[in-house]
């Protein structure tokens, strides 16, 4: 029937089998040429989102620097200034430096470093003429039973106890008082906390314990620091 071209494609039977893509040039579909190099997250600049920038360096004329706050458990709780109010826990408890003539009956005594106390419902007490006057907590003093009100205080896997300015670490079948473990948060500190400027920084002092102010779920709360 003589030549014929059927789309582009000669079929006489010396060019049957030439078909040629050669020119179908596939170098122009080449992904190189959607450049997602632009697309960096490093041009989304964070930086400038930096909670230093939130200064509270004017609260109440006031300098209160809080990088350090809960670098002991690797969270961060907000600052919220408020202003230390003393608690109390009862009709048994009095704070430190206060005078009784006598003592309740379930009062025990307690003998630390040939150094006798007496004992009674989280308060602590040294005889004195012919009185008796509420003292810190001894470090090493060991009691059976934890007052009425305490609160669990977690420090990373460890619990301890608190009451009425005084943290206790459970032994056996007793709980001894203990010295302030960084990084305790409690939700109250007791009458006689003062504040002072240490390393440039207000804080509270309780008992030679130094505390920050800071802000938990949402409510006041006060965490036990340390300064090199």
């Amino acid at each position: 029937f003589g030549n014929s071209s059927i789309s582009g494609r000669n079929f006489n039977s010396g060019n049957s089998g030439t078909r040629d893509y050669s020119n179908i040039n596939k170098s122009n579909y080449n992904g190189n040429n959607v450049n997602r190099n632009n697309i960096n997250s490093n041009d989304v600049n964070r930086n400038n989102i930096n909670n230093n920038n939130i200064n509270h360096n004017n609260i109440n004329g006031n300098t209160y620097n809080y990088n350090n706050v809960n670098a002991y458990h690797g969270n961060v709780y907000a600052y919220g200034y408020h202003p230390y109010v003393p608690y109390s826990w009862g009709s048994a408890w009095y704070p430190v430096g206060y005078s009784a003539v006598s003592l309740a009956a379930t009062a025990t005594m307690i003998s630390i470093a040939n150094q006798n106390y007496y004992y009674n419902q989280g308060v602590y007490y040294m005889p004195s003429g012919g009185t008796y006057t509420v003292v810190s907590a001894p470090v090493g003093a060991a009691i059976t039973t934890l007052p009425s009100g305490y609160s669990v205080i977690p420090v990373g896997s460890t619990n301890y106890y608190y009451y009425g300015g005084t943290f206790y670490s459970s032994t056996g079948d007793s709980y001894n008082v203990i010295t302030a473990p960084v990084g305790a948060i409690v939700s109250n500190l007791p009458e006689g906390a003062t504040s002072v400027q240490k390393n440039g920084e207000n804080v509270l002092n309780y008992n030679g314990v130094y505390y920050q102010p800071i802000v938990q779920g949402g409510e006041d709360a006060y965490q036990v620091i340390q300064f090199q």
